[in-house]
């Protein structure tokens, strides 16, 4: 994965800081594109990223299914998982109230098809109603591990469920769609028109992850990936 939440290096454990104060100066960037991309391991994994600042017109949206080139240039490989995504208002942090804002499964007659199935999974979510002064978390899961209900604490319905589709017909495996229909675990992300964003190690607890957008903006400036 491209950014990682904790275990920081000490050299960007110093960053951090300095990354802090300069927000507190200067304020949120102004909107730009951020890519993403990283390797699930099991089927019932979620990726976590969070944004703040966004503009008039935001696009989230993966690239992994059918592949192509992201946002930040690089050429990305077709072959990955169905992917979902779903955003959260997380302003004044990520809790079990956050609220569902929206979510999408499939990008039809948007994304383009992938070469081998034909099929055009990737997501994609545009959103012009978002708040400028507000935080946001985009959680990334496989197809199927939908969000159980209108918040962050009602869960996603695969929780605990491993890989769950190792049993449609790929010798076990996980990233299955079917028999002969073998996928992998890549993923790749683009968030466009926000001020910062951040990829999250791990999936926290709802309870008990309250990263604010300063907080979220040091650890931008600290780990942009462009």
């Amino acid at each position: 994965m491209n950014s990682r939440f904790g275990g920081l290096p000490v050299r960007l454990r110093r960053l951090e800081i300095g990354a802090f104060a300069f927000c507190m100066l200067a304020g949120v960037a102004s909107a730009a594109s951020f890519s993403f991309s990283g390797t699930f391991t099991q089927d019932d994994q979620r990726q976590l990223f969070l944004f703040t600042a966004p503009s008039s017109d935001v696009v989230m949206r993966t690239w992994s299914y059918a592949g192509g080139n992201d946002a930040a240039g690089d050429a990305i490989a077709p072959g990955g998982f169905n992917p979902v995504l779903s955003l959260f208002d997380a302003t004044g942090g990520l809790t079990a109230s956050s609220a569902l804002v929206d979510s999408n499964d499939d990008g039809t007659g948007v994304v383009a098809a992938d070469p081998a199935t034909l099929n055009a999974y990737d997501s994609l979510l545009e959103l012009t109603t978002l708040l400028a002064g507000h935080t946001y978390a985009l959680v990334l899961t496989e197809n199927d591990n939908f969000a159980n209900g209108l918040t962050y604490g009602d869960g996603f319905s695969e929780d605990g469920n491993g890989n769950f589709t190792a049993a449609n017909g790929c010798g076990g495996n996980p990233f299955c769609e079917g028999p002969g229909a073998q996928r992998n675990g890549s993923w790749a992300v683009d968030i466009t028109g926000v001020g910062t964003a951040a990829e999250i190690t791990g999936v926290p607890e709802p309870a008990a992850f309250l990263l604010g957008s300063l907080g979220l903006c040091a650890f931008v400036l600290a780990r942009r990936r462009r």
